[in-house]
């Protein structure tokens, strides 16, 4: 991987650039991050070698991904809880039509229970 961390940066953030993946065509894009917080206070080298392993261990890939795993089981998680959604009984109409507080709760509260997982596989990851 390729890291690019000064000269093209931000001066006023702590962000970086990462080609992590081989391209299969062509050139390759990389990734741009930005340093939101840092409760570990992570030396920068140890960061971005974390960023880079976490995009050799995307379980659908047998390649590099561009990103690391977790961006994209959080965006495998997203469309699983919007198919939840959608199958169950909640509209998203109701919701911005409620038109008290507690209206807006039960609704919530519909959501919640038609997201939550299945008692058999609410310790296992599932995609």
């Amino acid at each position: 991987g390729t890291v690019v961390d000064n000269t093209i940066t931000s001066p006023h953030l702590y962000d970086f650039y990462l080609n992590s993946h081989a391209g299969i065509q062509g050139t390759n894009k990389p990734a741009k991050y930005t340093v939101l917080r840092d409760d570990n206070r992570m030396p920068p080298d140890m960061l971005y070698r974390l960023t880079y392993a976490l995009c050799h261990v995307y379980a659908r890939c047998t390649r590099s991904v561009s990103n690391p795993a977790p961006t994209y089981y959080a965006k495998l998680a997203t469309e699983r809880a919007r198919a939840h959604l959608n199958s169950g009984t909640w509209d998203s109409e109701n919701s911005s039509s409620a038109s008290s507080e507690a209206e807006r709760k039960h609704n919530v509260n519909e959501i919640l229970r038609d997201i939550s997982p299945n008692d058999k596989i609410k310790h296992k990851m599932y995609w």
